[in-house]
């Protein structure tokens, strides 16, 4: 289990940075192997470039359905624990060649930035982020992501909406909080994979209360039900610096062919649990730094202003299962609160006997009251614990969640 109050911690410092989709946990989404770009070719010779460089391991990173199809037909065997073959050692080479690849490393020219790709776990959709200034591109957030520059005054997100078919105007004005904006510019475009797009180009200038003035941008594209909005900004003092990392994610951004997963419903490990689509979720592991899977994770959901129910899982024997001690050891291990009481039977969820346990504590002024579940899920052989937080009614908040929760996605089909 995770390490007291690391997960509380954590978010607390997130709605202060007002960042909600930054933390800084690995995401195995991410390719590991990192594209090092090759200096920028003068521009009468970048046509020629981009056609006779076919063969160069730089190329990938401009080519996501290549990346894509790579790392899909590369994951299957690795978890199948095929062998692969492999290129013969230094020993083994001829002398020839090893002269040959010596001469090649030594006229490799490399810039100073690297180019990671980051894929969405839930939705599927990638794009590239340049380091420097994107040198972090993980994220926790689940319908919206947004991955901070090292000095916090650029940003690069994608948020994903059930679709409503407005105007695309009206819809990106709403959704991004712009009714007062006046855009720059609005055309047609269209993302790398062909998708139609709506691209808004404005500025905000909030210098008068305090902020900064900043120059933002955003591509809205229609796909599956869903209304996905990439938008990148930064400030305008630093905009020169970063634009072209900017324009990188924007003409990098992949969609694939079809997104199963919607949001306000979290399916990734075999469990259904429905959320309002006005929370943010984020996911986490046990512990906090590593990323969530079907032995342990964390899945929190989050208002405006503060924190709203928090979902642990993690494998365990049916013998060792006790409802009571896992709302205890979550509580405790997931937001650093020991003082539970006033376990009882909770009635069933999914059909499986619950219990339910009570905790006060202090926040603020005030009071926050927990409401605390533990069920275990036989054929998946996991305890699920929720924790609920509401300062009046915890257990009403909480029954939605309940209700809707099954052990299994396949069961959850069946029932549709």
């Amino acid at each position: 289990m995770i390490r007291p109050t690391t997960l509380l911690a954590a978010l607390l410092l997130l709605l202060a940075a007002g960042v909600l989709a930054c933390a800084e946990n690995p995401n195995e989404h991410v390719q590991s192997n990192e594209f090092f770009r090759p200096s920028a070719p003068a521009a009468e010779d970048q046509a020629s470039a981009a056609d006779t460089e076919g063969d160069d391991g730089d190329v990938q990173s401009t080519q996501p359905e290549q990346d894509a199809e790579s790392a899909q037909a590369d994951e299957p065997q690795q978890a199948a624990g095929q062998e692969q073959q492999t290129a013969p050692s230094q020993e083994e080479q001829p002398a020839e060649a090893q002269q040959d690849d010596e001469a090649d490393d030594s006229t490799l020219q490399t810039a100073e930035d690297i180019i990671r790709r980051y894929t969405s776990p839930t939705y599927g959709y990638s794009l590239e982020l340049i380091c420097s200034p994107f040198c972090s591109p993980t994220s926790n957030g689940i319908d919206r992501v947004s991955f901070g520059s090292e000095t916090g005054r650029a940003l690069i997100g994608v948020d994903v909406y059930v679709d409503d078919d407005s105007d695309a105007e009206a819809f990106v004005r709403s959704r991004l909080d712009l009714e007062s904006v006046e855009f720059a510019s609005i055309e047609q475009t269209v993302t790398v994979t062909g998708d139609e797009a709506q691209r808004f180009d404005w500025e905000e200038d909030r210098r008068a209360t305090g902020g900064f003035q900043v120059r933002w941008h955003a591509v809205l594209v229609r796909a599956n039900d869903l209304a996905i909005v990439l938008r990148a900004g930064a400030v305008l003092d630093d905009y020169d610096s970063v634009a072209d990392a900017l324009e990188r994610a924007i003409d990098s951004f992949f969609l694939p062919r079809e997104i199963a997963a919607r949001p306000g419903r979290y399916a990734r490990f075999d469990f259904v649990l429905d959320y309002d689509t006005a929370d943010f979720a984020q996911e986490f592991g046990q512990p906090t730094d590593n990323p969530p899977n079907e032995q342990a994770g964390i899945l929190v959901l989050q208002t405006t202003t503060a924190l709203k129910a928090v979902l642990t899982w993690q494998i365990l024997g049916e013998a060792f299962y006790d409802g009571d001690t896992a709302i205890t050891q979550s509580l405790r291990d997931s937001l650093g609160i020991e003082n539970v009481s006033g376990f009882r039977d909770a009635g069933v969820v999914d059909g499986r006997a619950a219990r339910t346990g009570e905790t006060e504590t202090p926040f603020g002024e005030g009071v926050m009251m927990i409401q605390s579940y533990a069920w275990y899920c036989n054929d998946s052989g996991r305890e699920f614990v929720l924790h609920v937080l509401d300062p009046e009614d915890p257990e009403s908040v909480a029954l939605p969640l309940i209700a809707s929760f099954r052990c299994s996605a396949a069961g959850d089909a069946a029932d549709e």
